[in-house]
């Protein structure tokens, strides 16, 4: 019959394991106040009192000196603390209370993370791949922070870093949706184990920003939507979307496998919100309109793929992410884009900025390719406001003036 287990020794326990001598391992003797101890456990009075103090003395005579009880030095019957010794106490402790201690733990699993570290991934990542999950290793045994994965769950360990080594290697490119059918048998379980996935495949690529979109797992198709003239030139024919009444969507692959693409337009002009660039579109004015924030893979692919004497102009919402996003589209793109009404137009009541948004500014400010918005970037800073700045806003007779000045660059 096994032997019963105080209370006071199982409190000690956990109080141990809870310590910074439990999580990273024991330099020095650890000890604990009595009374906490007695609290911890709940039983500071009467009788629990007595027998958690007659198992404690019971428990420090039969350890023989690895676990002690400092007493007052006039009356050696008033326990001040309970010590645990930096040689044996800890494994002592928990071989009585019936559990692995938390050496034995580390140990396990930072002999986890070193099996792990071996698993063939392939030449490309094997590297990456080893010397990552050894230094994980390295952090379990010493009980510091070991990234996306959860020290007492090696199940959830071994699924994260099963669903990492798929993506690695994911042939193509898939909707997020049926990767994570094939991955995890469960069409929304890759988006709920995203974030800490990506932190492996950081850690693993070294590099300092990844996304899913990076292996061919992609959130929604590599697509762009225009409207204009705009010719492809496949190795299957020719694709004119001049004589489309419409806007259509073309897909990154298209873009990217087409032989050759001309438009006879003067002028391309990006529009950052769907509903405007809607309608600009029913007005047919012989522009290249293309829909895009912050430039995908196919919209970059695209205006880069446009003959060199277009000229580019964005019209985007006025607020710092909205010349945020002109600066995206200079810098990926390599085109000189030019902003068409994105003045600051202060407003009664208009939404304060945010900490986020005057750090936004002021990285704007700070780039000289961005000199030619200092202007409105500067009045928006000294209002503290955003203004009225969505292009929804705009009243569709100050379109005109779009008109104006693109018909103007396209003489």
């Amino acid at each position: 019959m096994p032997r019963e287990i105080p209370p006071i020794l199982k409190a000690l326990a956990k109080k141990f394991r809870a310590a910074k001598a439990g999580r990273e391992g024991m330099t020095a003797d650890f000890g604990i106040d009595y009374r906490e101890l007695l609290r911890f456990a709940k039983c500071e009075d009467g009788e629990a009192r007595a027998e958690a103090e007659d198992a404690l003395r019971v428990a420090a005579h039969e350890s023989v000196g690895r676990l002690s009880l400092e007493t007052h030095r006039r009356d050696p019957a008033m326990i001040l603390r309970v010590k645990l010794s930096v040689v044996g106490g800890e494994d002592w402790l928990f071989e009585r209370v019936g559990e692995s201690s938390p050496t034995v733990k580390r140990q396990a699993l930072a002999d986890f993370f070193r099996h792990q570290a071996k698993r063939d991934v392939g030449v490309i990542w094997q590297t990456g791949w080893r010397e990552w999950l050894q230094e994980i290793s390295t952090r379990a045994m010493s009980g510091k922070r070991i990234g996306p994965f959860q020290a007492d769950d090696e199940i959830s360990n071994l699924e994260l870093l099963e669903v990492a080594e798929a993506i690695l290697h994911w042939p193509g490119e898939s909707l997020i949706r049926y990767a994570s059918s094939v991955i995890c048998g469960d069409s929304k379980r890759l988006k709920i184990l995203k974030p800490r996935v990506l932190e492996i495949l950081q850690g693993v690529t070294a590099r300092p920003r990844v996304n899913f979109q990076s292996f061919g797992i992609l959130e929604k198709p590599r697509s762009v939507r225009i409207d204009g003239p705009l010719i492809l030139e496949m190795e299957t024919g020719r694709l004119d979307l001049g004589m489309l009444s419409g806007p259509v969507s073309l897909s990154g692959v298209d873009l990217a496998a087409a032989r050759s693409i001309h438009s006879s337009v003067r002028v391309c002009l990006t529009v950052e919100n769907e509903d405007v660039f809607c309608e600009l579109a029913k007005q047919k004015r012989g522009v290249l309109l293309v829909h895009t924030s912050f430039p995908g893979s196919a919209a970059r692919c695209l205006l880069s793929r446009l003959p060199e004497e277009i000229s580019f102009y964005h019209f985007g919402d006025s607020d710092p992410a909205g010349f945020d996003i002109l600066r995206d589209l200079r810098q990926k793109t390599g085109r000189g884009f030019k902003p068409v009404m994105m003045d600051f137009r202060p407003t009664k009541g208009g939404a304060v900025l945010s900490a986020t948004d005057r750090q936004i500014i002021e990285r704007l400010l700070a780039d000289r390719a961005m000199e030619d918005v200092r202007e409105p970037l500067e009045n928006m800073l000294a209002a503290g406001s955003k203004g009225d700045f969505e292009q929804e806003s705009i009243p569709p007779v100050a379109l005109e003036a779009i008109w104006s000045l693109l018909d103007a660059d396209s003489v």
